[in-house]
C-alpha cells in the first residue's frame, strides 16, 4: 500500500482545465485511430500504442518508487483489470473500423450507467431509485443509437458497447484496489498486461507500416500516455463528482472531429439517444456528489 503524501492543492478551475484538455486529446486520438485503421489492423495498432506507453510509464515509476511500485498483494485483480482494459481498447478501435466515429464514442459512453450497475452486483453498493431511473434512461438512448431489431442496426455497435461492459469492469475492479495498491503500481500492471496480451496476437496480424502509418500509431501512444497524465492530475485537483458531467464534452469533441475529418455527421436518432445518455450520466454524477455531501455531513 502506499505511503502517505502530501495532497495536492485543490483547484476546480485548474481541474476543468486539465480535464477539457484530456477530452480534446482523446477524441483527437480516436479520430486518428480511426483513420489508422483504414490500412492497419486494429491489433497492431493497439500494440504500438502499449509499447510506447510502457516505454515511457515504466523506467520513470521505477526511477521515482523503485521496486516497490511493481509489488501487489492482487496480482489476479490486477491481471483482470489489464486484460479488462486490453479487450476494451480492441474492442473499441475495431468499431472505429465500421462506425463513424460520433457513434461509436456515444455507445461506448454508456460505460457511466454500467459501473452503477456493476457497483450493486460486484461491490454490494446501494443505489436508489433515482439512480436506477436515470441508468434505464441512458439504456434507453443506447438503444436509440443501435436500434436492435431495425433496418439501422449494424452489429458493429457490439464492438463499441463491448468497449463500454470491459471498461466499467475494469473500473469498479480499480476501486476494489485502490485501497490497497499504489496507483503507480497498478499503472504499470495495467501497462505490462497489455503489452503482454497484445504481444500474444500481433504476429497473426502485423505487417510492415508507411512512415505515415508510423507517425499515426506513435501519435496514438503519445496522446494515450499524456491524456492519462493530465486525467490523474485533474482528479488530484478536484472531485470526480464534481468533474465527471464534463467527461461528456468528448462527445461534442468527437462530433466535430468527425465532421471536419470524415464528413459525417449523427442523424436525429443518434442525436436524441446521445441526448438520453449524457443527461443519465450528469443526473447520476449529480447524485454521486449528494451521496458524498450526505457521508461528509
Amino acid at each position: 500500500m502506499s505511503e502517505n503524501h502530501e495532497r495536492p492543492t485543490q483547484s476546480k478551475p485548474l481541474a476543468l482545465g486539465l480535464l477539457l484538455a484530456t477530452t480534446l486529446l482523446f477524441a483527437t486520438g480516436d479520430t486518428i485511430a480511426k483513420l489508422a485503421v483504414g490500412t492497419l489492423p486494429p491489433a497492431q495498432i493497439l500494440f504500438v500504442r502499449c509499447v510506447i506507453v510502457v516505454a515511457l510509464t515504466v523506467p520513470y515509476v521505477w526511477w521515482r518508487l523503485g521496486a516497490a511500485a511493481f509489488r501487489t498483494d492482487h496480482p489476479k485483480t490486477q491481471a483482470f483489470r489489464g486484460v479488462a482494459i486490453l479487450c476494451s481498447s480492441f474492442l473499441f478501435i475495431n468499431g472505429l473500423s465500421y462506425l463513424p466515429l460520433a457513434d461509436a464514442s456515444a455507445i461506448n459512453f454508456v460505460w457511466p450507467l454500467l459501473i452503477t450497475v456493476f457497483s450493486v452486483f460486484i461491490l454490494k453498493e446501494q443505489v436508489g431509485v433515482r439512480r436506477w431511473a436515470a441508468t434505464i434512461v441512458g439504456f434507453c438512448g443506447m438503444l436509440l443509437i443501435i436500434r436492435p431489431g431495425t433496418g439501422a442496426f449494424q452489429i458493429a455497435a457490439l464492438f463499441p458497447l463491448g468497449a463500454a461492459l470491459t471498461w466499467s469492469l475494469a473500473a469498479v475492479v480499480t476501486r476494489s484496489v485502490s485501497a490497497h495498491d499504489r496507483a503507480e503500481t497498478t499503472l504499470v500492471w495495467t501497462s505490462l498486461i497489455m503489452l503482454a496480451g497484445s504481444a500474444l496476437i500481433i504476429p497473426f496480424y502485423w505487417r510492415t507500416p508507411t512512415m505515415q502509418e508510423w507517425v499515426f500509431m506513435g501519435t496514438i501512444g503519445l496522446i494515450s500516455i499524456i491524456g492519462h497524465s493530465m486525467l490523474v492530475y485533474a482528479y488530484e485537483r478536484a472531485t470526480a463528482s464534481f468533474l465527471a458531467p464534463f467527461s461528456y464534452v468528448q462527445l461534442v469533441w468527437a462530433t466535430t472531429l468527425g465532421y471536419l475529418v470524415f464528413g459525417s455527421l449523427p442523424d436525429r436518432w443518434i442525436a436524441a439517444g446521445t441526448a438520453l445518455i449524457v443527461a443519465s450520466g450528469i443526473y447520476t454524477a449529480h447524485r454521486e456528489r449528494i451521496r458524498a455531501r450526505e457521508k461528509r455531513a
